[in-house]
């Protein structure tokens, strides 16, 4: 849907929202909520609407972490990647018992969003797949491989895919040939399992563009424009996308493409999983609970994703993804997207980590990335993703001095 953009441009800007819920007297209860979600605004001032008898006082961030909870001692916290080894353990449960996903289940933590990996492309390409709703690996990049055309200048001028277009795609296929990987840790990899990503990954890009050099050149030639506009024009024949792009397109393009999720043979890997949790040092988790209880409510769920069409905020279903209660996804979010119709995914598919390392969110940016871009460009680097992984804890220790 298009609509217009909802931004905060201010790095690790602190929103402070005070919404007085009826009486402000004494006898008023109050709730601090701590949230990496620009749109949880919109949320309270719903809840607002509802109750007459709690003060609600709001904290947005861009990435929550033990220093920030430390610092806003809040009395709920809602955002992404909660159930990190450093947050893990300061949650003071309960169950908010919603019909959510099983698969989804976090200890501690109350689901209520959760992000797939997407590829899109033109319908007719895309109805060429095998599968209405998943693409593997392996079909995405034999479909891919005959859309290939190398110019005179050994340039490609036309290119199915390439894995190295959109970082996400590295952590996309280290979930799905290693899925294990996130609960031993970083720091414990099997390097030869490690090998065989990669080599799987350098030499799908030699087939998709000729190799790492003439993969940077097509990516300079024709990539300064968005990937669907690309495919729309024939250039590309698919791209990893994600939902919040999603939300951010017109629909004179969105009603022209078509979405997969990557799967491995049993599975689609869930990516992110937005959460609530109650710090076991909450002042009111009394109000906090009262707060989950009313959130995970479908009907609630509905009124907060017509809110924010009404107020122009580009957002992708709920909290930014599918929602973890499977009938909203069947009925509002597949209404408000219908390229979403026939993609919601049952639980048996989704495999969700249940602990993260420390610090996800910037390993997968700062290490993982990197790392890929290295390894595949530098057949010979004798860097490892373990000792990238410890240099980096190692300076990231020192900037928190």
């Amino acid at each position: 849907m298009s609509r217009n953009p909802y931004t905060i441009t201010a790095m690790f800007l602190t929103l402070i929202i005070l919404l007085t819920l009826g009486s402000c007297g004494s006898g008023s209860d109050s709730l601090h909520i701590l949230t990496d979600k620009k749109e949880m605004a919109s949320v309270v001032e719903v809840f607002d609407a509802s109750t007459d008898d709690l003060s609600v006082t709001m904290s947005y961030v861009e990435a929550i972490d033990i220093t920030m909870i430390e610092s806003e001692d809040p009395d709920l916290v809602i955002g992404d990647y909660l159930s990190s080894s450093d947050l893990i353990d300061i949650w003071e449960g309960y169950d908010a018992s919603a019909s959510t996903y099983p698969a989804l289940d976090q200890p501690l933590l109350t689901p209520l969003s959760f992000e797939l990996p997407l590829i899109m492309g033109e319908k007719d390409s895309m109805n060429t797949l095998p599968d209405r709703a998943v693409v593997s690996p392996e079909e995405l990049r034999e479909a891919a491989s005959e859309w290939t055309i190398i110019g005179d200048d050994g340039v490609p001028s036309r290119v199915g895919f390439s894995p190295t277009w959109n970082p996400a795609t590295f952590v996309d296929l280290l979930l799905l040939r290693y899925p294990e990987s996130l609960r031993i840790g970083l720091e414990n990899l099997d390097e030869a399992k490690l090998d065989e990503v990669v080599e799987e990954t350098r030499s799908w890009v030699a087939e998709a563009t000729g190799g790492p050099e003439t993969d940077d050149l097509f990516n300079g030639r024709y990539r300064y424009i968005p990937d669907e506009y690309l495919i729309l024009e024939g250039r590309i024949r698919f791209a990893r996308t994600d939902f919040d792009s999603i939300a951010r397109m017109p629909d004179s393009i969105t009603n022209r493409l078509s979405f997969r999720y990557l799967t491995g043979p049993r599975h689609i890997p869930v990516l992110a999983v937005t959460a609530a949790g109650i710090p076991e040092n909450s002042d009111n988790p009394k109000a906090a609970q009262r707060f989950i209880d009313w959130i995970v409510k479908p009907e609630t769920q509905t009124t907060l994703i017509d809110r924010w069409e009404q107020d122009g905020i580009d957002i992708f279903g709920f909290l930014g993804g599918l929602s973890a209660i499977s009938s909203v996804n069947n009925t509002i979010i597949v209404d408000r997207f219908p390229a979403m119709k026939g993609m919601i995914p049952e639980n048996y598919y989704l495999n969700a980590p249940s602990m993260l390392p420390n610090r996800w969110f910037r390993i997968k940016a700062e290490v993982l990335a990197p790392w890929f871009e290295e390894s595949i460009e530098s057949p010979n680097s004798t860097t490892s993703l373990t000792d990238s992984y410890r240099k980096w804890d190692l300076s990231s220790l020192d900037e928190a001095d």
